[in-house]
């Protein structure tokens, strides 16, 4: 259930923050893409990690509701 819940939010959220953003690893990436992505989006991504975490969430939620 919860890789069903990551890949939604991963396919589904396209516009967001720098901080949530695949590429803000800096150790891996640094600001390769951030001068085409700042500011416009440009290849944004929900990181896996970031997407994760909602998922969790949304599970912890749902548990609790049922």
């Amino acid at each position: 259930m919860k890789e069903k819940i990551i890949n939604i939010l991963i396919n589904e959220l396209y516009c967001c923050y720098c901080n949530n953003c695949e590429y803000n690893n800096w150790d891996e990436y640094g600001y390769r893409y951030c001068d085409d992505c700042h500011r416009k989006y440009q290849n944004w991504k929900l990181s896996k990690d970031t997407a994760a975490q909602i998922a969790e969430q949304i599970i912890k939620e749902v548990n609790i509701n049922d």
